[in-house]
């Protein structure tokens, strides 16, 4: 049995255009405030270097600013150490991405 192909919806462009804008509009709004949160923690982590704290209470608030140790696998050097096994054990995978230029 033959499969039965949806039909296509006529886009709206004027409609595609506006939420264009609007996303456009709410990345320059969320970058700036990303530039203000940035700029706030900086002045939080400065006094506490300054006061050589790791830890501090500010009202109802406990704030943290320490060195964090972790390990991480070099998968640059293991590929280049072990080209072979390596790549035995590289999957592909895929995913949609979605982007506005």
């Amino acid at each position: 049995m033959p499969k039965k192909i949806a039909a296509k919806k006529k886009i709206d462009i004027n409609r595609i255009v506006a939420l264009v804008r609007d996303i456009k509009e709410r990345e320059q709004v969320k970058k700036q405030l990303e530039a203000e949160i940035k700029e706030a923690q900086d002045e939080i982590k400065q006094a506490m270097t300054d006061n050589h704290l790791e830890e501090m209470c500010a009202d109802v608030f406990t704030i943290r600013y320490k060195p964090v140790v972790s390990n991480r696998f070099d998968t640059a050097t293991f590929k280049a150490d072990n080209h072979n096994l390596y790549e035995m054990y590289l999957r592909e995978s895929s995913s949609m991405k979605f982007t506005i230029t």
